[in-house]
Order: C-alpha cells, then sequence, then structure tokens
C-alpha cells in the first residue's frame, strides 16, 4: 500500500482512508480470533463504520453517543493493535485507528477523548 499523504482536512483524510480500509477488509481474509478480547470484524462494521458514515455524509446527526462510540473504539484498539500479529488485520487495525482518532479529535464536542 502507498504512502497515506497527510491532509489538512480531516474528512477527506477519513473519506480515503474508510475506502481504503473497506476495500482491503474486503480483500483480505480477516482473522476472526479475537485478540485481546476484540472481534475485529464485529469494531469495523458495525461500530466504527456507522459512525464513520454517520460523521462523513450525516455530519448534523453525529452526536454524544457516536463520539462515545468512536473513543471506545479506539480504545480498544489501543489495546488491539499490539497483539495483532497478521500483516493484513494490522493494517485495517492501523486504518480503523487513525480514523477513530481523527473523528474524535474533530469533532465539535470533542476534548480529545480525556473523559473516557
Amino acid at each position: 500500500m502507498s504512502a497515506m499523504p497527510v491532509t489538512d482536512e480531516p474528512e477527506a483524510e477519513v473519506s480515503r482512508l474508510w475506502q481504503e480500509s473497506r476495500g482491503e477488509y474486503r480483500t483480505s481474509r480477516v482473522n476472526l480470533a479475537e485478540p485481546a478480547g476484540v472481534d475485529l470484524v464485529t469494531m469495523v462494521d458495525g461500530r466504527l463504520g456507522g459512525c464513520i458514515h454517520t460523521w462523513l455524509y450525516c455530519c448534523a446527526s453525529f452526536g454524544a453517543r457516536h463520539l462515545d462510540t468512536v473513543r471506545v473504539v479506539l480504545r480498544d484498539l489501543e489495546r488491539l493493535l499490539p497483539e495483532i500479529t497478521d500483516e493484513g488485520n494490522l493494517r485495517i487495525g492501523q486504518h480503523c485507528h487513525r480514523l477513530a482518532q481523527l473523528i474524535s479529535d474533530s469533532s465539535p464536542d470533542s476534548d480529545n477523548g480525556d473523559s473516557l
């Protein structure tokens, strides 16, 4: 995968990273094991995916509940990433971590996650 350019616009970076990770997620064999007690498939598809979609396309609907979910995913990923040994899964996890961090840091109600 090519190096990820840095952008000043979180929305553009989140959109790009989400498209990249979704493409990789669909073409790689995601390990269904649950390192650190976290199911990567459920995290990417169920929890983070819905928040990313809402943040990108329905920003007015993105509220405290969504931000809390993103921060829980961020915390779970911080526990999970050191335990992932599969390179494809690690890339997906790193993409998801970056996505969650960008959304957490860029959300209007953000206090950078210090409350969790």
